[in-house]
């Protein structure tokens, strides 16, 4: 069973490491395999880690430090249930990256980039896309509100 520290779930059962690095999930460093806790909540209701507490008390824990972290474990459900690989910064990075259908991390690049709203929250849509035309990947805004989840592109028109 792994163990929380701070803000990630860190397993260090090889077995277990080798599994989450097969489906994409956290990165490893210094012999453990280092998940934010909204991934860990996923993997935690996929019963893939064990943690000790249950996934709503994985996000809870993640409340603490993200205001949005319930609306971004609906979009990270959302997108892996589809079959994407999401991956959740620390807390300080905004957006969600998720890769290509089919590719494993380490394969390719994100295909594009993720901002989790409320419903009715206005995005900050010129900061937002010349970010991820920094990054060189489509902007993806996820509104979350009690009817579910609303995905719309962002695009960046030239005419010249």
């Amino acid at each position: 069973m792994g163990r929380i520290s701070g803000a990630y779930f860190l397993e260090d059962d090889p077995e277990a490491m080798e599994k989450l690095r097969l489906i994409g999930a956290g990165v490893e460093e210094e012999g453990v395999q280092k998940l934010p806790l909204l991934e860990a909540a996923y993997f935690q209701g996929k019963k893939v880690i064990e943690s000790g507490k249950s996934a709503e008390e994985l996000v809870g824990l993640a409340s603490k430090k993200d205001e949005l972290a319930p609306e971004k474990f609906l979009v990270l459900f959302h997108l892996r249930e589809a079959g994407f690989i999401v991956r959740i910064g620390d807390g300080k990075e905004e957006f969600l990256r998720v890769y290509k259908k089919g590719i494993r991390v380490g394969e390719d690049r994100t295909e594009m980039v993720v901002r989790v709203l409320k419903e009715g929250e206005k995005p900050s849509l010129e900061t937002d896309v010349v970010e991820a035309s920094k990054m060189r990947k489509e902007l993806v805004y996820a509104f979350v509100g009690k009817e579910g989840i609303g995905f719309f592109k962002a695009y960046r028109a030239n005419f010249e």
